[in-house]
C-alpha cells in the first residue's frame, strides 16, 4: 500500500486519487498542505526536498510532482495500455499531461481562484 501525502481538495492530490482509484491500487492519504498539517516534516523531506504536496511513499521509495507521481504508478501498477511501453504510444500520454501543467493550468489557474 502506498501513502499519499496531501489533501484531497488540491487538484493535483485528486489527479493521483483519481488513478489510485481508476486502478484499484490501495492507498493510505494523510491530510497535509494548505490548511492541514505542515508538509514540511521529515516523513515528507526526507522523499521531497521541496516539502510539497503531492508525495508518494511506496516502499523506500519517494515520489513527488503530481505528474511524475501519475507516470510511475501508471507503469509500475496500471494495466500496459494506461503508460505503454511503447515510446510513440507513450509520448501521447506525456504530450497532454504536459500540456496540463504548461498550457491549460496556467489559463485556467485565475479563472479557478476568482469563483
Amino acid at each position: 500500500m502506498i501513502t499519499i501525502y496531501g489533501r484531497a481538495n488540491s487538484i493535483n492530490v485528486r489527479k493521483v486519487l483519481w488513478l489510485c482509484e481508476d486502478i484499484g491500487l490501495a492507498f493510505e492519504r494523510l491530510d497535509y498542505g494548505r490548511g492541514f498539517q505542515d508538509p514540511n516534516v521529515p516523513e515528507i523531506t526526507r522523499h521531497n526536498p521541496n516539502a510539497l504536496v503531492p508525495t508518494i511513499v511506496d516502499g523506500d521509495v519517494g515520489v513527488w510532482e503530481s505528474n511524475t507521481i501519475l507516470r510511475y504508478l501508471a507503469a509500475k501498477y496500471g494495466p500496459p495500455e494506461l503508460y505503454p511501453s511503447d515510446l510513440v504510444e507513450r509520448s501521447h500520454v506525456d504530450r497532454w499531461m504536459d500540456w496540463q501543467l504548461s498550457a491549460f493550468y496556467p489559463a485556467f489557474h485565475p479563472l479557478f481562484f476568482g469563483l
